[in-house]
């Protein structure tokens, strides 16, 4: 009985879900900033040689930070998905790959939750830099 009751429950919430528009952007990180993404490429084995703050205007984004690895710059790029204008802008991101900076299209390989890098079309560690990405939460 418990066992029907459930799966009935998981059904009415799915539904609920799908009607209202909700997306589910996985992983859940939006509680974290990216501060705590550098932080977390430095523990998969990064050297970050230096961290300047950026903009996030430009990219219609909450937080921004620059970071350099090895002789390269990346982007970090947080949308707070509680915002709906950040959150729609994140899921058109995620569905056209790329975003436009003064007219200029840059790729966007990957949307992990809350979060995107840019600059990592000619970065020698971007497989690396993606995969610590996808385990961020």
């Amino acid at each position: 009985m418990k066992k029907a009751v459930s799966l009935k429950a998981w059904g009415v919430i799915f539904f609920a879900l799908a009607l209202s528009g909700c997306t589910m952007i996985e992983p859940d990180n939006n509680y974290r900033h990216p501060a705590d993404f550098a932080r977390h490429l430095q523990n998969d084995g990064f050297k970050i040689a230096a961290v300047r703050p950026l903009d996030p205007r430009p990219l219609a984004a909450a937080e921004a930070l620059e970071l350099t690895i090895g002789n390269s710059n990346i982007g970090v790029y947080k949308y707070d998905i509680n915002n709906k204008l950040q959150r729609k802008r994140l899921e058109k991101i995620k569905r056209e790959k790329r975003i436009y900076f003064i007219g200029i299209p840059y790729p966007i390989y990957e949307v992990s939750g809350s979060f995107i890098v840019v600059g990592l079309d000619k970065h020698k560690e971007k497989k690396r830099i993606l995969e610590s990405l996808r385990n961020f939460r």
